[in-house]
């Protein structure tokens, strides 16, 4: 495992909000190699988390879907 993913996987095990999951996901998919499943995961969280991160209030089902795809990219940080 590379010592970047080691470092996001840190990151991951301590997010308590949408908004850091957000800044996370941005941060891999300027990194992590494109096509990689890392950042194929990040951006479909960023994609999740987008238009509803700067917002007070969210519909519960697009965060739900949101968190889903947190834990798959926290499941791919860990494999």
């Amino acid at each position: 495992m590379s010592r970047q993913k080691r470092d996001w996987q840190e990151i991951a095990a301590e997010i308590a909000s949408y908004r850091q999951m957000y800044n996370l996901a941005c941060q891999i998919v300027e990194s992590a190699p494109f096509g990689s499943e890392e950042n194929g995961a990040a951006s479909l969280l960023v994609e999740s988390l987008e238009d509803l991160i700067d917002k007070p209030i969210a519909e519960a089902k697009r965060l739900a879907r949101a968190r889903r795809r947190f834990e798959k990219l926290k499941a791919l940080l860990a494999a």
